[in-house]
């Protein structure tokens, strides 16, 4: 018979007490939960996929820091930073650190988050029922990881079409011209061509010549249009073109591009890095006919340009007249219209190609007064929110159709200047009456380019505007 006051009797009592005191839900007296109710540890596991390091800083405060700073405070300055310099977005998502940044800060959201679920789930006691929290935690992860393995898989795709678009000469300096001319120290010029050719076909005519002048002080710029039959474009002196055509090349100026392409032995000496050598040979002839130096190219196929202005949800322009469209043109998605315009005109790619390339209603000189107006109007029209939102896919489309010897800031920076229609100060073609195609004074043409850098550099009108 055990003794009226047995001591470990009374503390096994008391400990008892104690447990079923602790298991007492607040809900009410006699409910009663199991030690380690789910409920915590679920709620712990939703605050560290929000808030990774919230739920353990109690207990490992250090790592709670850690994980805050990497998983909440480094994703909210990111997004901070390009909130505040969303006027630059074309720059920062052109700049390949900017995208090895946001890589690295995509792994650090998911990581962080893994690594505060997996440390909640193992801090509760063995005893603790854990189901619920780690089917919790395996779901919250896995809904973080797969927008966020997306999103960094397309920021890495993204690096390489910088490195197939943006090609480098390996120098800085100009594509074609004097290299210690002080006037041209004033001006970057970029000639864009426009080629006929489709998805990753290079061996073009380019229709398309426009030697954008930018003053780089005010900003403000001019576009001048070569005509595709201009004749006799000559080259510098001693160039393997020069020695080829003494006289002046012998067939219209859109026809250099392929006849480089198409001549190994001349295209050999017009490498430079990794440039098309054909894009350089045709600079340095309209270099050195005009008189002018020319900066960079930026090189489209016109099937691209179709893509382009599709992805960039189209482009709106008022036409003063109406405009007859052409009958067929490479790659169109949907038949034309007999003509477009006058008034205000929403075109999507196909219409805008045929509005670029129609000559049916005019001449070669008109078209070349609408690229130049396409140009502006859809430079103007994209905002920086457009082309973050729709990079992705503008990336993919620019892989097989934009080739440029411009790097990223420069490129940036041509894109902002015409994204504002207010720097377009003038815009002309070397065309009937300026400039005779079929026998051009070249000295004369050098004195029309000049005349547009004058009224650049000083903000006056252009005489032949």
């Amino acid at each position: 018979m055990p003794k009226k006051s047995d001591p470990k009797a009374l503390r096994r009592l008391a400990e008892l007490s104690v447990t079923d005191e602790s298991t007492v839900d607040s809900s009410g007296p006699g409910v009663s939960t199991p030690t380690g109710s789910t409920r915590g540890p679920s709620w712990s596991v939703v605050a560290g996929l929000i808030l990774p390091g919230s739920s353990s800083y109690s207990r490992r405060r250090a790592l709670s820091l850690v994980l805050l700073l990497c998983g909440v405070v480094l994703p909210i300055a990111v997004l901070a930073v390009l909130a505040i310099r969303r006027d630059e977005i074309t720059g920062l998502v052109l700049d390949r650190n900017v995208l090895r940044a946001l890589e690295v800060v995509g792994v650090l959201f998911v990581l962080t988050r893994l690594v505060a679920v997996v440390e909640v789930v193992r801090s509760r006691g063995p005893a603790t029922p854990r189901r619920l929290a780690i089917s919790l935690a395996v779901a919250g992860v896995m809904l973080v990881l797969a927008p966020t393995a997306y999103a960094v898989t397309r920021v890495h795709d993204l690096s390489g079409v910088i490195s197939d678009v943006f090609v480098s000469s390996g120098s800085s300096d100009p594509l074609a011209g004097a290299v210690d001319d002080e006037n041209e120290k004033e001006f970057t010029t970029v000639l864009l061509l426009g080629g006929d050719e489709g998805p990753g076909r290079w061996a073009m005519r380019t229709d398309s010549m426009i030697l954008v002048i930018v003053h780089r002080d005010s900003g403000r710029i001019a576009m001048v249009s070569v005509p595709r039959n201009l004749n006799v474009v000559r080259f510098p002196p001693g160039s393997a073109m020069a020695e080829e055509f003494p006289k002046g090349f012998d067939g219209l100026a859109n026809a250099i591009y392929p006849y480089v392409f198409t001549h190994e032995e001349i295209a050999a000496t017009y490498a430079r890095g990794e440039l098309q050598p054909e894009a350089v040979a045709l600079a340095s002839g309209l270099s050195y006919s005009f008189g002018i130096t020319i900066d960079d190219y930026v090189l489209v196929n016109m099937q691209g340009f179709l893509e382009l202005v599709d992805v960039m949800g189209g482009v709106t322009l008022t036409l003063d007249e109406r405009v007859p469209m052409p009958g067929n043109v490479p790659g169109a998605k949907h038949d034309y219209p007999p003509y477009i315009g006058p008034g205000e005109v929403e075109m999507d790619g196909t219409v805008a190609l045929g509005f670029a390339r129609s000559r049916s209603g005019d001449s070669d000189y008109g078209r070349m007064g609408r690229q130049r107006q396409l140009l502006s109007a859809l430079a103007a029209q994209a905002s920086g929110a457009d082309v973050l939102r729709r990079f992705p896919d503008l990336a993919e489309v620019m892989r097989w159709t934009v080739r440029t010897s411009l790097n990223t800031d420069e490129f940036s920076f041509l894109v902002e200047r015409l994204q504002d229609g207010a720097a377009v100060k003038e815009s002309i073609g070397l065309a009937p009456p300026l400039v005779n195609t079929g026998s051009p004074d070249f000295e004369d043409i050098a004195a029309l380019i000049d005349a547009v850098q004058y009224a650049l550099a000083e903000n006056v009108d252009f005489p032949y505007a």
